[in-house]
């Protein structure tokens, strides 16, 4: 009884020391998760501001161009006369066509309809043909002609067919002396659906809520005036009151500035900039939705909430080893595992007998229900973790994607094999062979995954890469040598040659024509034979010409030779200066690149016109190099497993994978083949 009372005796100081430290890692995460908090937020706010100002710009700009376009009919007295001559009925059939000319032009400036009035309101001409005026039109033209000055209407319904459009009214003046008379007036119809509407709603970097609202005061509303993201049919119908105090759109309306907070059309909580567009009714607001904002700061809260309960649940196993029922606890739970193993042994024998693979058995809602013992051991959980978890939980957040789409296709007799990588519970990833299939047991559908860690396969195939990159950079060196042999030694003997040819065709005697002539063709011969010896040795020694040309011209060069000797016509040549950019190493398995793309579409492509481009974009620097040839079929040349095809595309992986690039082929049977290599800055 004394034994059992002294167990009971609870460690109050122990318990004191618990709670404090559990309070001050809480506060510690609670201000860490505030201040990441205020950073996310202010760095969207300055976010949103420069893309308004952005908009601003945009639109702005826009309207200055439209009202441009109107100033140059608006100024031109030549315009006018003629006009005034056609309206009086004193134009001649030129005069017509001239004037049609002109205004058919303008179509190509964003105008969808143009046409003239007479100072009646008559239409006279147009384009296309539209009879129907609305009344909101005659009455702006009525104004610009009393005015003589440009109207830029803003955006308006129209009554006969109900289209949102914007119009620029320029009346036509011809001036006598000091009197000015308006003849008529040009009215240019905007569809702001076709350019306006697209400036505003383009958001210039990824996001799935962010938007940008063009809106105007009307009394005491704020209406929308273009087409929103989460909701369609909004444009100059949707209206809120201006008295709404959290929606930005109001706020805007009424007058505030800069950054907001409040809520938008969908009553969404937002974080906003608001600005005016100037000489024009228009106000701009830039929007995100506060839940993708603070999305990142999830990441932070998930992480200071792991480490607390980590924290806390050490402190509380700490408190828990004094407990003298320590030991008991431990052997029941022992007692109970060894139980359930048994019971699963023998519901689940299948699984673990002969099995050396991983072998898990999930339901449709992707929880695991059993896994073998080469799971518990591969993945690192308890057998009690392991089936709390989900197939996603064990898949690194870049091979969601690729589950999600084998999970799609798994149903099957063989199911779905693949290649991916697996998550165990240190947070350590291993590549795995996966086979995935739904099945159905008693009724029931359950995913069953057979995994394979292919650890040893990757570094035997990574130890084989790793002796071709030794391989080429051998041959690399066996060129260079030969290329010094051809350089040195016979192309030296070569030049004796034909110094001494040269000697005995000079010590011919006049009245032997014969024998000079052949001396002539002989030396000519051994000319072009000395620079074939010469471009051998520069394209087997790639250093050599790119000290003396450069990257960028060492390519255009070869791509001039290549040209030149396949009589292949250069379609599009587009090469950015990229001479400083790699080290020496990379520029010449670059340079071997471009060469061996070249060489492949010379000897089988049967191609008459090859497009290449490089360009120096971000961190990379990207390659195209495109054939109109006869092509071929991807799918049949990467799955021989002979080498009879040669080592052209092979090599030129190989090289892109030592330069740390990406590589995608395109062929089509009798449409071609494109090849697109990216490139990173840092390859060596």
């Amino acid at each position: 009884m004394a034994y059992q009372s002294k167990l009971l005796v609870i460690p109050w100081h122990l318990i004191v020391v618990f709670f404090l430290l559990s309070l001050g890692i809480l506060v510690i995460g609670y201000f860490y998760y505030d201040r990441q908090l205020s950073h996310i937020k202010q760095e969207k706010k300055d976010e949103l501001a420069a893309i308004l100002r952005l908009k601003v710009n945009q639109v702005e700009s826009w309207r200055q161009e439209r009202l441009a376009d109107a100033r140059v009919i608006f100024e031109d007295r030549f315009f006018a006369l003629k006009v005034k001559e056609l309206l009086t009925g004193r134009g001649t059939l030129e005069n017509k066509e001239e004037i049609l000319n002109r205004l058919a032009a303008l179509r190509f400036y964003q105008y969808e309809y143009i046409a003239l009035l007479d100072a009646r309101g008559d239409l006279k001409l147009s384009f296309p043909e539209e009879k129907v005026f609305s009344s909101f039109i005659m009455e702006q033209a009525k104004e610009a002609m009393q005015t003589q000055k440009i109207i830029f209407t803003d955006l308006y319904r129209s009554e006969n067919d109900n289209v949102i459009r914007q119009s620029l009214i320029v009346p036509i003046i011809c001036a006598y002396g000091l009197n000015k008379d308006a003849v008529g007036v040009v009215v240019l119809r905007i569809n702001p659906y076709q350019f306006l509407y697209p400036l505003i709603q383009l958001w210039p970097t990824p996001s799935h809520t962010a938007e940008t609202e063009l809106l105007r005061r009307e009394g005491s509303e704020v209406v929308i005036l273009n087409e929103l993201r989460h909701r369609q049919g909004t444009a100059l119908t949707l209206r809120f009151p201006l008295t709404a105090p959290e929606l930005v759109a109001a706020k805007a309306a009424r007058g505030e500035k800069a950054n907001v907070e409040g809520r938008d059309y969908r009553g969404v909580s937002v974080l906003g900039a608001i600005g005016e567009i100037p000489d024009s009714p228009w106000f701009l607001t830039a929007e995100v939705d506060t839940q993708e904002v603070l999305a990142p700061v999830w990441k932070y809260f998930q992480l200071m909430a792991l480490l607390t309960v980590t924290l806390i649940t050490c402190a509380g196993m700490g408190l828990a080893l004094i407990w003298r029922n320590q030991h008991a606890t431990f052997y029941r739970r022992q007692f109970e595992m060894e139980r359930d193993k048994r019971v699963l042994a023998q519901r689940y024998e299948y699984l673990t007998k002969y099995a050396n693979d991983i072998i898990l058995l999930a339901d449709q809602d992707l929880k695991f229900v059993e896994g073998n013992d080469r799971a518990v051991a591969s993945y690192g959980y308890e057998r009690e973790e392991l089936l709390k978890l989900s197939i996603k939980d064990l898949h690194p957040p870049e091979s969601q994607l690729l589950l999600d789409e084998k999970l799609q296709h798994a149903e099957g007799q063989d199911g779905q094999i693949f290649e991916t990588s697996q998550l165990r519970k240190d947070g350590t990833i291993f590549p795995a062979e996966i086979s995935l299939r739904l099945m159905e047991v008693e009724g029931q559908k359950f995913y069953q995954e057979i995994i394979r860690d292919i650890t040893e396969r990757k570094l035997a195939e990574e130890s084989l890469r790793g002796l071709t990159a030794e391989l080429l950079n051998a041959q690399e060196t066996e060129r260079q040598r030969i290329s010094l042999l051809l350089h040195d030694d016979l192309g030296q003997a070569l030049l004796v040659l034909q110094f001494q040819l040269n000697t005995i065709n000079n010590k011919l005697q006049k009245d032997n024509n014969i024998l000079s002539i052949d001396c002539e063709d002989l030396l000519d011969y051994i000319t072009g034979l000395i620079e074939k010896v010469r471009q051998l040795s520069r394209d087997l020694n790639p250093p050599t010409i790119l000290k003396e040309l450069g990257l960028s011209n060492a390519l255009r060069y070869s791509i001039e030779e290549f040209s030149s000797h396949y009589d292949i016509r250069q379609n599009h040549i587009n090469i950015d200066e990229i001479d400083n950019l790699f080290l020496e190493r990379a520029k010449i398995n670059i340079y071997r690149i471009v060469q061996e793309a070249l060489s492949n579409i010379g000897r089988h492509s049967k191609a008459s016109e090859i497009t290449v481009e490089i360009k120096n974009k971000d961190n990379n620097v990207s390659f195209m190099i495109e054939d109109n040839g006869k092509g071929f079929d991807l799918t049949r040349v990467f799955s021989r497993k002979t080498t009879s095809t040669g080592v052209g595309i092979p090599a030129i992986k190989e090289r892109v994978r030592i330069l740390g690039g990406s590589i995608d082929i395109w062929s089509q049977k009798g449409s071609g083949t494109r090849i697109t290599i990216n490139i990173p800055l840092d390859a060596k």
